[in-house]
């Protein structure tokens, strides 16, 4: 026998908050960048920040009790300062202060974390800035004003939400509501719960009905508000298109070609529609090529098409396989752009980041069909009318042509229709 003694810690979460109100509509394109790529950490510099934060705390718990125990084994080697795998990095998932600090000094979003981009602009957008009474100090309204309900329509981690949620709580509206959207059944559970666990902890969660999480796509935006008899209501809404770092960060879930995985890029991992390889299966030349040109502008669709499922070819299993065949596919093509002389320096390093482009462009394509994402956002823009309240504002954060294309046809569209 032998005396156990039971180490039990919690890691508590962040919740914080920026501030700044205006236009009807507004559509803030990213260009310049694919969505398998991380996201810029450092737009909100200089925000005014409003932060809720825990530190790791550790309590010993000493039980006499006799257990059976297992053979000793050795905890698993920390691969190196900074491990590449997903699964490797089980300090920074598991909330260990001092790996995530030294994380963040190097400029790297923590793995299993997500830091959202553009904040202080969305906030501005939507109208739920904080007035200045001009020394930088937020100025409390002198009167009440109406509730406010708004739609956050991608959850993910929760941090344009924890930054409304902290408008929401410092505004002079009793009754606001938020309702956060999102498919994905893994991380929504994560980031209610923490979510929860911060404002609970800190006395914020006066109102149970302050926070709603819906694990829905926000295709389901219009149904759902009719369900719960709240259409025509929602004052400001915030639908950001991009994917989060970590669906990235893990292997598994196949958004990344850096590391190997399977290719499944599905947005909710336990529903049961087809993945990316199924995808690709089903698939003929012509209509791969097709949504290459369509998903993500793809310049050598036809080749890309015919290389990865044209006859004879073994379709790829994993994404390192897929980016292997299309820098193969590619590759004599660039060549050939430059008259297949021999290249210097910097042209090859160049090459490299133009295969690698490509890559992205084309688990782009694949991850937008495999989710249906652009019939998604056209649903959420042809029910947004019947949504919002009257003077509502919507906020779209994209991050390429497609998804930029269609929200500004909308709204030229609903312009002209008054």
């Amino acid at each position: 026998t032998l005396k156990v003694t039971m180490r039990a810690s919690k890691t508590i979460s962040w919740l914080a908050i920026a501030a700044r109100p205006t236009p009807l509509f507004s559509f803030m394109p990213i260009t310049g960048r694919t969505t398998t790529t991380h996201r810029s950490r450092n737009n909100n510099e200089g925000a005014d920040y409003f932060a809720v934060s825990e530190v790791q705390s550790e309590g010993t718990a000493a039980d006499d009790t006799s257990v059976t125990t297992k053979p000793h084994r050795r905890r698993e080697r920390y691969s190196g300062r900074y491990p590449r795998n997903f699964k490797d990095k089980y300090k920074e998932r598991s909330g260990d202060e001092e790996t995530i600090k030294k994380v963040l000094a190097k400029g790297i979003t923590p793995a299993g974390t997500h830091v959202p981009i553009m904040v202080k602009e969305c906030l501005h957008f939507m109208g739920l800035e904080n007035k200045s009474n001009g020394d930088g100090l937020d100025k409390p309204s002198p009167q009440k004003q109406p509730p406010l309900l708004v739609v956050d329509c991608t959850l993910g981690y929760g941090g344009h939400t924890s930054y409304i949620l902290k408008q929401l709580i410092d505004s002079a509206s009793d009754g606001s509501r938020l309702i956060a959207f999102d498919q994905d059944s893994v991380e929504i559970k994560k980031t209610e719960e923490r979510l929860r666990s911060a404002l609970n902890e800190n006395d914020l969660l006066n109102d149970p009905d302050l926070f709603t999480a819906v694990n829905q796509n926000f295709e389901t935006l219009g149904p759902y508000l009719s369900s719960t008899n709240q259409s025509g209501k929602v004052t400001n809404l915030l639908a950001d298109l991009g994917l989060s770092s970590m669906q990235i960060d893990n292997n598994d879930r196949g958004f990344t070609y850096k590391r190997s995985g399977p290719l499944d890029m599905r947005m909710n991992s336990n529903d049961d529609t087809e993945n990316a390889y199924d995808l690709l299966k089903r698939l003929r030349v012509r209509k791969l090529k097709s949504m290459l040109k369509e998903n993500s502008d793809e310049e050598f669709a036809i080749e890309i098409a015919a290389g990865l499922i044209g006859k004879g070819m073994k379709i790829p299993e994993t994404t390192t396989e897929l980016a292997d065949r299309v820098r193969d596919i590619v590759r004599p093509l660039v060549q050939n752009q430059h008259g297949n002389r021999k290249m210097n320096k910097s042209e090859t390093i160049k090459m490299k980041k133009q295969l690698d482009s490509t890559v992205a462009r084309v688990m782009q394509a694949i991850r937008i069909e495999v989710n249906g994402e652009f019939e998604v956002l056209e649903k959420l823009l042809q029910d947004l009318p019947e949504v919002l309240a009257p003077g509502g504002k919507a906020v779209f954060l994209t991050f390429h042509s497609g998804e930029d294309r269609r929200g500004k046809k909308s709204f030229k569209r609903g312009f002209k229709r008054g």
